[in-house]
């Protein structure tokens, strides 16, 4: 009997190292589940109708502003001293361009863009733009008299959170665009002439530089210099500004 019992037990131990054995072999043959890579999200860009690189004319930048300004989530009031040293920049710039006189409305859509573009793939850490066109050098220093564009989120120019000016992330920006009625039509316009547009400068010039003088004295004076009449001065100057106004 005894014999027998320890024969039994030897094959009962068999068995029971078999049956390890085979799980062993199962859990080696198990597929090995590799996680996938994390990737970063593909955000497409917003198409941009006004723009084709085709009808990009030149442009000469005469002035560059910087504009930067803390980048808030709330009025700036209910920020601590600490909070504000903490808080990104809104890094702003402005831009004032001169582009040729007989450009399109198309034209200049497309080169407004293009400005927007060149300065912010130098610079990717712009995170508003705003661009004045020009067709004169010497109006650079007044309100635009061809053409805007300002490059924010959802076209708000007070749009950049912190986040936004921290992540760089432009997915929600937008172009508004303001071009004026008379772009891509100077040859049917009542243009001035050269010497009209330097009347008006001078004329102009000497207005700001006196402001306490009474513009009749400063009109008289320059009419006298300029050797024309103070009727003539006051058509040339009123023709000028309707033109850059328009």
């Amino acid at each position: 009997m005894k014999r027998k019992s320890i024969a039994g037990l030897i094959a009962i131990a068999a068995v029971v190292a078999l049956a390890m054995f085979a799980g062993c072999i199962e859990e080696e043959k198990a597929p090995v589940i590799t996680p996938e890579p994390l990737t970063a999200p593909v955000v497409t860009p917003t198409p941009i109708p006004e723009y084709d690189s085709a009808l990009v004319r030149n442009y000469e930048i005469l002035e560059t502003e910087d504009i930067s300004i803390n980048a808030l989530d709330k009025p700036l009031s209910a920020y601590s001293a600490s909070e504000i040293e903490n808080l990104p920049m809104n890094i702003r710039k402005t831009y004032r361009v001169v582009v040729p006189s007989d450009i399109t409305k198309e034209e200049l859509k497309a080169t407004l863009i293009q400005v927007v573009m060149d300065k912010t793939s130098k610079n990717p850490d712009i995170d508003e733009v705003t661009v004045f066109a020009y067709d004169r050098k010497e109006d650079a220093d007044s309100i635009y008299t061809f053409g805007r564009v300002e490059w924010c989120p959802n076209g708000d120019w007070a749009g950049v959170s912190s986040m936004i000016a921290s992540t760089n992330d432009r997915s929600s920006y937008r172009y508004n665009l303001d071009i004026k009625d008379k772009v891509g039509k100077i040859g049917a316009l009542n243009r001035p002439t050269k010497r009209e547009f330097e009347i008006y400068d001078v004329y102009d010039k000497a207005l700001w530089e006196e402001p306490d003088t009474p513009e009749e004295i400063i009109k008289k004076r320059v009419a006298k210099e300029l050797g024309i009449s103070e009727e003539e001065l006051d058509r040339i100057w009123f023709k000028v500004f309707a033109y850059k106004m328009g």
